[in-house]
């Protein structure tokens, strides 16, 4: 009985393991420029869709992401991950502040040139 009580504590706290650490940061945020909504849920996943369809272009999770950490200081919180299939480096940042936005920087394989800009929360 004892080895099946720990077996079944060494289940949960593996699944445990692989859900991303957001932070606390939960939500959907809104980037005008790109017509996109970045939802981050509760389950650990950042999912990215077209504002004005809702169609869903990329879920970030466990599997797609690299890299992924998540840094909590003075200034707020912050969390960065790579993606192999986007080519893409990724990073947001709530600061210590009221506002609910997040300050987004996207770091594309290919170029010099970051896109950085800060979404808006929308719920």
């Amino acid at each position: 009985m004892k080895k099946l009580i720990a077996l079944a504590i060494a289940a949960v706290m593996t699944a445990g393991l692989f859900a991303l650490d957001l932070g606390g940061i939960k939500g959907t945020w809104q980037d005008k420029k790109w017509d996109a909504d970045w939802t981050f849920s509760a389950d650990g996943k950042i999912v990215l869709t077209k504002t004005s369809t809702g169609e869903e272009v990329y879920t970030f999770k466990d599997g797609t992401v690299q890299n992924f950490k998540v840094n909590a200081d003075t200034s707020g919180v912050s969390i960065s991950f790579d993606c192999k299939d986007t080519q893409r480096s990724y990073s947001f940042k709530k600061g210590i502040s009221l506002n609910a936005d997040l300050d987004m920087v996207v770091n594309p394989e290919w170029t010099t040139v970051d896109y950085e800009t800060t979404i808006k929360f929308k719920k």
